[in-house]
């Protein structure tokens, strides 16, 4: 019984990767240490950001942006918000 949840277990580990990378949605990339400020509709550019290293994680590719409920998506397709300087306006 150990041995056959094992290998149902490595096969679910595989099934998830291709050529040793994991399988990530459209419009993002694998990365072994990502970035911890990604960029996304909220914050679109990043002015600095830590060194930490978000550990194999998919990631938007060059171009996207994440948004919470579409993923990796053109910047141009963000929804529309009431922003100033690119942070929500108070009141």
């Amino acid at each position: 019984m150990k041995v056959i949840i094992i290998f149902i277990t490595a096969l679910a580990v595989m099934l998830q990767t291709i050529d040793g990378r994991f399988r990530c949605p459209v419009n993002e990339k694998f990365f072994e240490c990502g970035t911890a400020c990604e960029p996304s509709c909220d914050r679109p550019k990043i002015d600095f950001c830590t060194l930490q290293c978000i550990v194999n994680e998919c990631q938007c590719r060059p171009g996207f942006v994440r948004d919470p409920k579409e993923g990796c998506i053109p910047p141009q397709f963000c929804p529309k918000q009431n922003t100033t300087n690119g942070l929500p306006k108070k009141g």
